[in-house]
C-alpha cells in the first residue's frame, strides 16, 4: 500500500490487527513498567491524523486511552510522554485538534509533543539532545509504522534499542521491498533499512520462502545486534495474500511474553500467521501444543529445573508461545505420560499433582 494523498483515509480491515495487538500490549506495558520508574516514553513515529475515515482510532489515541482509561491508578498518576512524530503538516494539525477536542483536560503528569518531521530526523534530534544533556532515555516504547522502507534506517533503531529498557513495534511491508529488491535504485534504501549489505544475498535466492525467511532472519538479527535480547514477529494476511509484518524487539524476555499474549488473544479475530525466532509457524486459530512439548524436552532433557527456568525459555523469543500456556499444555501433559518426574526431596512439597510452584525441581527424560 503506497501513502495515501488525502489527510483522512479508510483502515483496511485486515490492517486493524496491529491495533489490536498494540492496545493489548499498552495494556500490560503501562502498569508493569509504572511500578519501577518515574518516567514513560510512548514514541509514535508515524502518527498520522489520529482516526481513519470510517470512525476507527489511530494508533496515537490507542496509547492515550491505553493511559487515561487504565483501571490501575498508578498508570495516570505516572509520568508519561507521548510523543506524535508525523511529516505531513494537514494530518499533524488534524491530530493536534482531534486531541485538543477528545481530551481537553489531561493527567498533570502527562505530556504531549509533536513533531512535524520525518521519523529519522525527529528521532535522530530527540536523542541527540538526551546524549547533550547527559541524561538517559526514559523507558520507551516506539512504533513505527510506515508506508515505505526508506525513513526507518537500523541505525536510527539501534540507538533506541541501546537503552535496555527501550521496544520498538515495527510494521515491514514485505511485497514492496520483494518488488524491488533486485532494482540498483532501490539498494541504498535497503541498505539502511538492514544497516548493512548482507541482505544482497537474498538477491540470489530464487526460492520465494527462503529469500523472505533469509531477510527476515537478517532483520531480526540486526535489532539483537543494536541492543534487543529477543526479536519477533507477526505475520497479517489478506486472504493467502501475505500484506505486511510486524517486528517487536525488546530487551526483556517478559517483554516478547506480554507481545506473544497480545498476538495470541488477538489472533482469532484477524488473519494472523505467528512466527517465532526459529522461523516456527503456527496457526493461532487451531492451536497444537506438540511444538511447546518438543521445544521444552529438547531444551531441558536430562536437566533438573524449576518451573521459572522453563517460564523465561517459554516467555522469550526460541518459543512462539507464552508462559500461560506452558504448565497445563505441556508440563502436565510430559508428567502424565512418565517423561516428568518430579525430585525426591521435592515430591512432599506439592500439595497435589501437577502443579508446580517456583521451587520443584522437576526432570524431563
Amino acid at each position: 500500500m503506497g501513502k495515501p494523498r488525502q489527510t483522512l483515509w479508510k483502515l483496511d480491515e485486515h490492517s486493524e490487527g496491529k491495533h489490536l495487538v498494540l492496545k493489548s500490549y499498552l495494556d500490560a506495558w503501562f502498569p508493569i513498567l509504572s511500578k519501577y520508574n518515574k518516567r514513560l516514553l510512548f514514541i509514535d513515529g508515524f502518527s498520522g491524523p489520529g482516526e481513519y475515515s470510517n470512525g476507527h482510532k489511530g494508533s496515537p489515541l490507542i496509547a492515550l486511552e491505553a493511559a487515561l482509561l487504565h483501571s490501575h491508578k498508578d498508570v495516570r498518576n505516572q509520568e508519561i510522554i507521548f510523543y506524535f512524530v508525523e511529516d505531513d503538516e494537514s494530518r499533524l494539525q488534524h491530530l493536534k485538534d482531534l486531541v485538543a477536542e477528545k481530551y481537553p483536560v489531561l493527567p498533570t503528569k502527562f505530556s504531549i509533543y509533536y513533531a512535524n518531521s520525518k521519523f529519522d530526523e525527529a528521532i535522530d534530534e530527540l536523542l541527540s539532545l538526551i546524549e547533550e544533556q547527559n541524561a538517559r532515555l526514559a523507558p520507551c516504547f516506539a512504533m513505527v509504522d510506515p508506508f515505505g522502507v526508506s525513513d526507518t534506517p537500523m541505525s536510527i533503531l539501534n540507538r533506541l534499542l541501546k537503552n535496555s529498557k527501550s521496544e520498538v513495534y515495527i510494521s515491514v511491508m514485505y511485497e514492496n521491498i520483494n518488488r524491488f529488491l533486485r532494482s540498483k535504485e532501490f539498494e541504498p534504501h535497503l541498505d539502511r533499512l538492514f544497516g548493512s549489505e548482507k541482505w544482497r544475498k537474498a538477491q540470489e535466492l530464487d526460492d520465494r520462502k527462503k529469500r523472505k525467511e533469509y531477510l527476515y532472519d537478517l532483520y531480526k538479527k540486526k535489532l539483537k545486534e543494536s541492543g534487543a535480547s529477543n526479536a519477533i514477529h507477526f505475520d497479517l494476511n489478506k486472504g493467502d495474500r501475505h500484506v505486511y509484518s510486524i517486528f517487536f524487539a525488546t530487551g526483556s524476555w517478559m517483554g516478547t511474553d506480554k507481545m506473544k499474549q497480545a498476538i495470541w488473544k488477538i489472533a482469532p479475530e484477524g488473519d494472523f500467521v505467528y512466527r517465532g525466532g526459529a522461523g516456527n509457524e503456527l496457526d493461532l486459530s487451531v492451536p497444537n501444543f506438540q511444538p511447546l512439548i518438543q521445544a521444552i524436552s529438547d531444551e531441558f532433557s536430562g536437566k533438573w529445573v524449576t518451573a521459572k527456568e522453563v517460564e523465561s525459555f517459554v516467555g522469550s523469543d526460541k518459543t512462539i508461545f507464552h508462559s500461560s500456556q506452558y504448565k497445563k499444555n505441556a508440563l502436565r501433559p510430559l508428567e502424565e505420560s512418565g517423561q516428568l518426574v518430579i525430585h525426591p526431596d521435592d515430591v512432599n512439597k506439592r500439595a497435589r499433582r501437577f502443579t508446580y510452584k517456583d521451587n520443584i525441581r522437576f526432570k524431563i527424560n
